[in-house]
């Protein structure tokens, strides 16, 4: 029988392949989508308004089961969703986590919805303090497909005018909590901005979905599609129009290549049967997330491509960036002490962020350059997470937890690294998975740089906190472990030299004109931003470029 052959080879299904899947389907083209896990069924795999005390171990997990590589994801919420099996090493000297969600969806069934647009601030960055280079695209190229993916997806925000942070089109913003109001004071006196943050969480209903009903299980998936993930939002679109393909437990081996070099469809192990699988396609879209994209097109060797393909510039794998992530400052505001518990953090969602303020006039007017962005947090979460630290026992142990229980403030860094050579992705030259394909192996250390950040932002949150009236009790001791953030960029870097830059601003191979990425690996480097709706503004671009291919005949339909 002849082999069938595919329009469009996706691999993965997170934000990128996501919204890959949708804009090709929806154009007319057959594809088929191949996902290293399972697929999800919200009824039952999600928490379901369950209570911790609900949950035989309080729904952290079994520790006998818990991963090192998983760490704090792993829970009792949606067991075995969280990739344990699939090894990575890390290099001699390096920390890295990286907790991989590769269920249909990807993390966007669990992620934090934070979704500001990167500015011409950080497109241009490298003209603005001479570090590295600018990207190959400006601000006003993107712009147009932000707001698309805003319009599709729902993200709720203000308008604030700051020239590192574009506005866009939003919903309603969510309303600022007691501590936020006070938080914001203290701000104001210290000259850092306190705003909403912009989250693709719905305030009003939106695209046939509901408005969040704040029951707090955001980050163990959404039982109403109330925020953007692929499964309940671009997932059902493709595959209404009947085009898709989407096969579950497939974990890409390789890229396959034609006579010429030319990607013309995937290898993948069938995770059920163990067996190697081929799947062929006219174009091929890589959305594996950054370094599972690198490990893909690393192990690609053949003839045409002996270190991997579309590696004729060498810079496959390198460039690797992360966002620094830690909690510079705690402590609680007396003014709160004793109020009535009221349920204001249970849209667990971060409803406010402090954008970056620092060398925005001045490039290097701080001792860095570039600069960071802050979550502030607290109120009645769920759980009292200070209580561990609370005083007492019994009776007195319960008053002091709920005396406190409305007060309590933390603030989370991000921090974007530097591009440096000595961090990068490469394939270890003798550890395997546990289906034979070689693993990918991590070069990573901090930047004096973001740690120059993290300092500094310790005493700013401080200062904050104190200025508001409360008092600090904590400052962070170090960061987290690289890898923690899952915003991890730059192992396909675009640029417009095939000599040095893997893809061009499209995201398109400079040496395969048939195969692109669609994920954080084209980005040249972090910003203070997330980088999800990035990757689908991004990746929407990307396929229209594809189409094109297509429309114009430089690529033959199946």
């Amino acid at each position: 029988m002849p082999k069938q052959i595919y329009d469009v080879v996706v691999v993965g299904s997170g934000a990128g392949g996501g919204m890959a899947i949708k804009t090709l389907c929806e154009a007319g083209l057959k594809v088929c989508c191949i996902n290293a896990g399972r697929r999800l069924d919200p009824a039952k795999d999600f928490r379901n308004h369950r209570k911790p005390w609900q949950m035989k171990f309080r729904g952290f997990g079994d520790p006998a089961k818990r991963s090192e590589s998983v760490g704090y994801m792993d829970s009792e919420w949606v067991p075995g969703v969280w990739e344990h099996e699939i090894r990575y090493t890390t290099a001699p000297g390096t920390e890295w986590t990286w907790p991989r969600c590769w269920a249909v969806g990807g993390k966007t069934n669990f992620w934090g919805r934070s979704s500001a647009r990167f500015g011409d601030i950080d497109f241009r960055a490298a003209s603005l303090d001479g570090y590295d280079v600018d990207w190959p695209l400006t601000y006003a190229e993107i712009a147009p497909y932000y707001s698309r993916v805003e319009r599709m997806i729902g993200v709720s925000s203000s308008v604030q005018n700051r020239p590192s942070n574009p506005d866009g089109e939003y919903l309603p913003p969510f309303n600022f909590r007691c501590l936020d109001h006070i938080l914001q004071k203290g701000a104001e006196k210290i000259g850092v901005p306190y705003l909403h943050d912009r989250i693709a969480q719905l305030t009003v209903d939106h695209a046939g979905h509901p408005a969040c009903h704040f029951c707090g299980a955001c980050t163990t998936g959404c039982d109403t599609g109330s925020f953007f993930s692929t499964p309940w939002r671009f997932l059902p679109l493709a595959e209404a129009t009947r085009n898709l393909e989407l096969r579950t437990d497939a974990l890409a081996k390789n890229i396959l290549v034609d006579e010429n070099g030319i990607a013309n469809g995937v290898a993948y192990i069938d995770r059920k049967t163990r067996q190697e699988v081929e799947v062929f396609g006219r174009a091929v879209i890589v959305a594996a997330t950054n370094v599972e994209t690198a490990r893909i097109w690393l192990n690609s060797k053949s003839r045409h491509w002996p270190t991997g393909i579309a590696n004729s510039s060498g810079q496959l794998g390198r460039n690797l960036c992360d966002h620094l992530y830690g909690e510079p400052a705690s402590g609680y505001l007396p003014q709160l002490l004793g109020q009535p518990s009221f349920p204001d953090s249970v849209g667990d969602n971060t409803i406010v962020w402090m954008p970056r303020w620092q060398n925005l006039k001045d490039p290097r007017e701080e001792n860095f350059i570039r600069g960071y962005s802050v979550y502030p947090g607290g109120g009645c979460g769920e759980y009292p997470w200070y209580a561990a630290q609370a005083e007492g026992f019994g009776s007195s142990y319960k008053r002091e937890v709920k005396q406190r229980y409305p007060a309590p403030v933390s603030f989370t860094i991000q921090a974007p690294s530097l591009r440096l050579d000595s961090n990068f992705v490469d394939i270890d030259p003798e550890v395997k998975d546990a289906y034979g394909i070689p693993c990918a192996r991590i070069h990573f250390q901090w930047d004096e740089n973001v740690l120059k950040m993290w300092e500094h932002s310790k005493q700013v949150c401080a200062d904050l906190l104190r200025a508001a009236g409360g008092v600090v009790e904590g400052s962070g001791d170090s960061p987290n472990v690289p890898g923690w953030s899952l915003h991890d960029t730059g192992t396909c870097r675009m640029g417009h030299d095939p000599k040095k830059f893997v893809t061009n601003a499209f995201g398109q191979a400079h040496d395969v004109p048939n195969l692109y990425a669609c994920d954080a690996s084209v980005f040249l480097n972090c910003t203070d931003k997330t980088t999800t709706i990035s990757i689908m503004a991004f990746t929407l671009r990307s396929c229209e470029h594809l189409l094109e291919k297509f429309r114009r005949g430089d690529i033959q339909r199946a």
